[in-house]
């Protein structure tokens, strides 16, 4: 929501006095405002999609709540010293939700790994945040090897069910290609609210990080450049074009056990591996890095494979450790004051959706983790369409 470049972050900072990121008013609810072109500004509109649309917003909102607690805590500030304490804030909110707290716990519901996230924030004497560590001497960045692993699009259904918040009563279910780019603000300009758009998102089960699942949609994508894209031969295109290597000399690399035959690889699963070697000619030296980590056998409680969390679990600690505002200047006494600090130490993901989203408190409140399956309302339950109700494997 920030921007890039300092160019694009004086731009969507503006002239607001108090530091607050500028939002659009339509007499139904807060947005992002668009430009002249009927895009997003905001500081990554790329590949734009409902999901982006409400996230976007949720953590803009959350920005400019959090500019209003500094103001309030040191009414001298001057408006850039408020948004930079509360960029630096909101930052550190949206990283402790996704890597270690909430999103990464769902994903990956495991008890190990819930202990070694914890101890990537607080560490294993339950310090405040970790030390800063540039690891080698090399300044952070991400690698191609975990951009390969990243590529989740699997998780995204072609269709999404729509409900309302308030009942759950359903509304309409609506393919995902017509939700995207210009069209993202679709369901809200035809009378639902981001509530109504958390609540069913938060019902909606995601795909599974498995072969055969790729979302049909980004197979035949038209974008706002004219062109006609397949992403699922994309992401395989730009490991190849980029030099990461191919899956068994990957877990090798890894000092990983590379699978011997396509039917090892697959857990025994001989259709599967049938398929894969056809298309491979039989060589099992050939599988895509993505292919093969895709055709895992999961860990029990892990959404994606054990070859993808290698890297993940390196990549989740070095982003932490090496970044000096999270790392070693996250403190109550540096740069974001014990307000900011208390802010992010003692927020979730499912505070931030209460808070902008005061109807979702009742289905959210037994909730441990925002991102895991949460309670329906009892008007949602008379849908049996699949996008709410994942097949009993």
């Amino acid at each position: 929501i920030y921007g890039s470049t300092e160019e694009a972050t004086r731009e969507l900072r503006g002239l607001d006095p108090d530091g607050k990121l500028e939002l659009a008013e339509n007499g139904t609810g807060t947005f992002i405002p668009r430009d002249e072109d009927g895009h997003p500004r905001t500081g990554f509109n790329d590949n734009w999609w409902v999901g982006m649309e409400i996230l976007h917003t949720l953590f803009a909102l959350e920005h400019n709540v959090l500019c209003d607690m500094f103001r309030k805590a040191y009414p001298n500030w001057t408006g850039d010293q408020i948004f930079d304490r509360t960029r630096l804030v909101s930052c550190a909110l949206t990283a402790k939700i996704h890597t270690v707290e909430e999103w990464t716990p769902a994903i990956l519901a495991h008890p190990v790994l819930e202990l070694g996230m914890n101890a990537n924030w607080w560490g294993l004497q339950e310090k405040d945040s970790p030390e800063c560590e540039i690891i080698s001497g090399i300044p952070f960045s991400i690698t191609e090897e975990f951009v390969s692993v990243y590529r989740m699009h699997s998780l995204i259904p072609d269709n999404i069910a729509f409900f309302e918040a308030k009942h759950g009563k359903y509304q309409t279910t609506t393919p995902l290609e017509d939700l995207t780019f210009k069209n993202a603000q679709k369901p809200l300009e035809s009378g639902m609210s981001f509530a109504d758009l958390f609540y069913s998102f938060g019902i909606n089960y995601p795909g599974a990080i498995t072969n055969n699942n790729y979302p049909n949609f980004l197979r035949e994508l038209h974008t706002p450049d004219c062109l006609h894209r397949d992403i699922g031969t994309v992401d395989i295109v730009r490991d190849r074009e980029r030099g990461v290597p191919r899956y068994c000399a990957f877990r090798r690399m890894l000092r990983m056990k590379a699978p011997k035959t396509f039917e090892e690889l697959r857990g025994g699963n001989k259709e599967l591996a049938k398929q894969l070697s056809e298309v491979y000619n039989g060589y099992i030296e050939l599988v895509d890095t993505l292919v093969g980590s895709h055709s895992e056998p999961l860990i029990p409680g892990f959404g994606f494979s054990e070859t993808a969390f290698h890297i993940f679990i390196v990549m989740a600690s070095r982003r932490l450790k090496s970044d000096r505002f999270i790392a070693g200047q996250w403190n109550a006494e540096t740069n974001v004051h014990k307000e900011g600090f208390h802010w992010v130490q003692h927020t979730t993901m499912k505070d931030v959706l209460i808070r902008h989203c005061p109807e979702l408190e009742d289905t959210l409140k037994n909730s441990k983790n925002a991102f895991a399956p949460r309670a329906m309302k009892s008007d949602s339950k008379n849908y049996e369409g699949i996008e709410t109700n994942a097949k009993k494997t």
